[in-house]
């Protein structure tokens, strides 16, 4: 008859193997109970198969060793060794089911990790335990006043108590990481300890910190001595690790970097918000192995979801303070489409100058500054008012940015700050919506015996520089460029009243959509050289 026995806080326990199944894990359910966090709730099962008994892992967080080889799953034979977590179980041949003396070395006990030990708790494990999460915490029974004593005595609670209330006053992510770094330094026997940070735009992780002893810096240049494996390893399955001798650990020394900088005694935690891993931290010792206990892993991993908690807060109150500042200046230039395209890029979205290909758009009352003279300011108001109303809402609709009002001119742009590559094509069909407008609103006031209104519009395509131009005291988001006087002289000097005058290059990229005609060759004021105009005809879609 096969048994296996282990050591549980200086006591032999053991169980022969006479079931089907016998389950092992740290919950209350199993057959045979660990209680350790390195063991998971259901973590193996010794079964009875056809030849004869074999171990097998259930999916657990860390894993399972025979004979200090990873398995999935083996046959049993006495003298064989099962580690599991912290404990070892050791399969023996008994005659009878009943205690023996102790003939192996001893294992370790409760809370004592082997010298090659690595010791992963899962997020979700930290989380239960503690109460953190809403699902489990209803299944917890705990003795609160026990556990407030222990607390209230303990300089944890103190070191935890005073980080809130560091955290709560910080305003940069730099403040946060460092503080809470250290109070690692100050509560655990460390000797290097780095926070690294997975870039916002990128996903790459960055070091964001590095401390050796008393020498602090920021995003080190050069490589720095953590664990690619380790870190990996932690984003990856969600786990906190503690290895207790890295150099020897079977788990782990594999990776290049734990040779090369000596990483011996480490803790490796991921900071986390909720479900969001938005970096690691490690600490270690290149001097000591051993210096670690899953306490000290515990604390590790609480420190961690304070720093990640704190960096989201920050960056949060960022992305809405750029998202308020954007929408305040856009607003007065921009569609809500158009709006909301730019604060959902990056920060450099706005501000700044730059070049870029456009299409510009004049549109002006013919005749207005006649037709005034008979109208009172009341009337020219009411005209300007639902006129610069109906041309800025079919701008709007095309996506395109209205740059000013100039006397009862509109100008407008399209093709930037968002990056349009059908910007001349949006720039007719504006124009068309805002002469079809016109005539819509000319029939009304024809019917109320108003005096009825002319517009020429005429737009142009090419390179320009858009941005915020002006002085350090006020500045306008507006285009500069050839291709803006070009335009502003078609609509003063070659379009009639009610026509669409285009240049060239905007005939070329409309291509066959708009049915156009050519009105010749023009030598423009101040330009050297002619110019070929073109003329929409309304009426006629292609």
């Amino acid at each position: 008859m096969l048994r296996v026995r282990w050591t549980h806080q200086g006591r032999d326990e053991t169980r022969n193997l006479q079931a089907d199944e016998i389950t092992i894990g740290r919950g209350n359910d199993n057959s045979i109970v660990l209680p350790d966090f390195s063991v998971s709730r259901r973590h193996a099962a010794i079964r009875k198969d056809a030849d004869g008994w074999a171990v097998h892992d259930l999916m657990s967080t860390n894993g399972i060793q025979v004979n200090r080889v990873s398995v999935k799953h083996a046959l049993l034979r006495s003298g064989d060794k099962i580690k599991i977590g912290v404990f070892e179980l050791i399969v023996e041949d008994v005659a009878e089911p009943r205690a023996t003396p102790l003939d192996s070395l001893p294992t370790p006990a409760l809370g004592v990790a082997p010298v090659n030990a690595t010791i992963m708790r899962s997020i979700a494990d930290f989380s239960a335990a503690y109460g953190l999460d809403a699902k489990a915490s209803g299944e917890l029974r705990v003795d609160k006043r026990k556990t407030l004593e222990q607390a209230y005595s303990n300089k944890i609670f103190g070191i935890m108590t005073r980080l809130g209330r560091l955290l709560i006053k910080t305003e940069s992510v730099d403040e946060v990481i460092g503080r809470v770094l250290d109070i690692a330094f100050e509560a655990l026997p460390v000797d290097r300890g780095f926070i690294l940070l997975q870039d916002e735009k990128s996903g790459e992780i960055v070091c964001e910190l590095a401390r050796t002893k008393d020498k602090v810096e920021f995003r080190p240049k050069g490589q720095v001595p953590v664990s690619k494996t380790i870190v990996e390893q932690v984003m990856r399955d969600r786990v906190a690790l503690l290895t207790v001798d890295a150099q020897s650990d079977e788990r782990v020394k594999m990776g290049e970097s734990i040779r090369l900088h000596q990483i011996k005694a480490a803790m490796c935690v991921p900071l986390w918000s909720g479900e969001k891993i938005i970096g690691v931290m490690q600490v270690d010792s290149p001097f000591h192995s051993g210096s670690f206990n899953e306490q000290d892993l515990d604390l590790l991993t609480a420190l961690a979801n304070f720093a990640a908690v704190a960096v989201e807060r920050l960056r949060n109150a960022k992305r809405a303070e750029f998202e308020r500042a954007a929408r305040g200046r856009l607003e007065r230039y921009h569609s809500p489409g158009v709006i909301e395209s730019i604060v959902q890029a990056e920060e450099g979205a706005i501000g700044g100058v730059k070049s870029a290909e456009v299409t510009v758009l004049f549109a002006d009352l013919a005749g207005f500054t006649a037709l005034s003279e008979q109208l009172s300011p009341e009337e020219v108001s009411a005209i300007l008012e639902g006129y610069f109303t109906h041309a800025v809402e079919a701008i709007f609709e095309e996506g395109g940015t209205l740059d000013k009002f100039i006397g009862d001119c509109v100008m407008a742009f399209f093709g930037a700050p968002v990056p349009q590559a059908d910007h001349a094509k949006r720039a007719v069909r504006a124009a068309l919506k805002i002469l079809d407008a016109l005539d819509a609103w000319n029939q009304d006031r024809f019917d109320k015996e108003q005096p009825t209104l002319s517009m020429r519009i005429a737009i142009n395509t090419g390179p320009v520089v858009v941005g915020d131009v002006g002085s350090n005291r006020r500045v306008d988001y507006t285009v500069l460029g050839n291709t803006v006087n070009v335009a502003a002289r078609l609509e003063a000097y070659v379009g009639d009243a009610t026509e669409i005058t285009i240049g060239a290059e905007t005939n070329r990229q409309l291509g066959d959509e708009f049915p156009t005609e050519s009105l010749g060759q023009f030598q423009l004021k101040g330009l050297q050289r002619k110019i070929e105009a073109f003329r929409v005809v309304r009426g006629q879609p292609s």
